[in-house]
């Protein structure tokens, strides 16, 4: 009896800890999505920014 509650007790903090991995992946994955779409925002924003300048 006290062996399957260790296995249940271990299954837990394996699938705890997988997960908190799996997350911290895609939170990680996330942060590097936005830093890219904020750049490219940055980018077009200069973009038009220079459109008039060039016009005039």
């Amino acid at each position: 009896m006290a062996f399957a509650w260790l296995v249940t007790i271990a299954s837990f903090i394996l699938f705890y800890y997988t997960t908190s991995v799996i997350m911290d992946g895609l939170r990680e994955r996330e942060q590097y999505e936005l830093s890219i779409l904020d750049a490219q925002i940055q980018s077009n924003f200069a973009n038009h920014l220079e459109i008039p300048k060039q016009a005039s």
